[in-house]
């Protein structure tokens, strides 16, 4: 989704009124999840669910964490 369609964003302004990012391209995506985490991406963006499922996927199979005692 092009960010200027988009009721939350301020032509204006030229920013997200929700100060999400809507990366147009995979690499850029994850990088800012790396960075920022998931939740800074827009969740109209088209790599977003992606990016929820295959992290979702990596902590499944890291197993149950140990906790101290």
């Amino acid at each position: 989704m092009d960010c200027r369609d988009c009721t939350r964003y301020d032509r204006d302004e030229r920013k997200c009124l929700d100060g999400k990012v809507n990366p147009q391209k995979w690499v850029i995506a994850v990088e800012v999840a790396n960075i920022l985490g998931v939740r800074a991406l827009c969740p109209l963006n088209d790599f977003r669910e992606q990016l929820v499922k295959s992290r979702q996927r990596q902590q499944d199979s890291s197993g149950p964490s140990q906790t101290a005692r």
